[in-house]
């Protein structure tokens, strides 16, 4: 089997799924081949998906991976591919005529999965070619670097009484509408979790960009940024962990990170697919989008260290079932 890969796509969203390849087909069997996918206009190939193909005994194969934010599906992809993967597909939003070759994937995340020394012969091998400029395509691969491993992220007994929860601040305007949104749902746990103080320790917030027109919104709310491999310690010690709809209201990283982490999760309800539903009182716990309606499942989660250690143990078994990068592609049929 030989796989050929885009070196188009974003590095950074498809780092997961280029190590479920090598893995799976070794590193010589997995090739960066800019030329195989010339047919595809340039406009799509700087999108963020994953394109790659397929080569056993005279057969052919071609497979995207979508990871935008949306749910709606690039229709030249889709035409171009025989397997379309998304990790935010909706089947109730999406025409009856582009479902057939639509594949639900969990979310995945950025992971550092080579040596730097092997990333940045890649990039440069790439670099003179790419149709991006040239200083995001490298931008790209050094983002990626600096994220954790797969293999740091296991399962840990929680620190109990502490909560740590930091995500972005979201620019918002007339259209995603993000301060009604995914930042309120934020900003309402993390004021949820301060009402519980000194019952609990919380720490972290709402992490904003210089410029970001919401952050006087939400000043209560903010917080510094810290390194991936941090914010990583940190959440591995937190008793529960929160999700919630992201930009477009996506499946953002945090839910396969915590998946993958097999935490106690506090989720408002999900808004895209899954490969199979994550019920709420077996794999997750749904919550409402009021800071009151939060505080009163923090508190009830708190209390309940077996219901919690109950949702550990199946939201990772979801996610070694259908989330690991192995999984994502046997889903894929390979």
């Amino acid at each position: 089997m030989k796989v050929l890969i885009d070196p188009e796509d974003d590095i950074q969203y498809m780092s997961f799924y280029v190590k479920g390849l090598i893995d799976r087909y070794g590193r010589s069997g997995v090739v960066y081949c800019r030329d195989a996918f010339g047919e595809l206009p340039d406009a799509e190939r700087a999108t963020r998906t994953m394109r790659f193909i397929t080569k056993e005994g005279g057969r052919e194969k071609r497979y995207v991976i979508d990871t935008n934010d949306s749910y709606r599906i690039n229709e030249t992809l889709y035409d171009w591919c025989d397997v379309y993967g998304s990790v935010n597909a909706n089947r109730a939003k999406t025409p009856e005529s582009m479902q057939g070759k639509l594949v639900s994937l969990c979310p995945s995340f950025a992971i550092r999965y080579t040596h730097p020394l092997q990333a940045w012969a890649s990039a440069a091998a790439g670099v003179t070619r790419t149709c991006r400029p040239r200083r995001k395509y490298l931008g790209c691969w050094r983002r990626m670097l600096q994220r954790p491993r797969l293999e740091e992220y296991i399962p840990q007994q929680a620190h109990d009484g502490y909560i740590f929860h930091l995500s972005t601040l979201w620019q918002s305007d007339e259209w995603n509408r993000n301060n009604e949104g995914v930042n309120m749902r934020r900003a309402c746990f993390i004021r949820a979790c301060r009402t519980l103080e000194p019952g609990i320790r919380f720490e972290g917030g709402l992490a904003a960009s210089p410029g970001n027109s919401s952050a006087a919104l939400f000043s209560d709310c903010l917080a510094e940024r810290m390194p991936g491999s941090e914010s990583l310690r940190k959440t591995k010690e937190s008793t529960l962990v929160f999700n919630t709809p992201a930009y477009w209201d996506c499946h953002g990283w945090k839910l396969g990170e915590y998946m993958a982490l097999g935490k106690a999760v506090l989720s408002t309800p999900l808004s895209n697919d899954l490969p199979a539903p994550l019920v709420h009182g077996e794999h997750i716990h749904i919550t409402g989008a009021t800071q009151e309606e939060m505080a009163g499942d923090i508190k009830y989660m708190l209390a309940h260290p077996g219901y919690r250690r109950q949702l550990e143990a199946n939201i990772h078994d979801y996610w070694q079932r259908y989330g690991t990068p192995e999984a994502s592609l046997k889903l894929l049929g390979l």
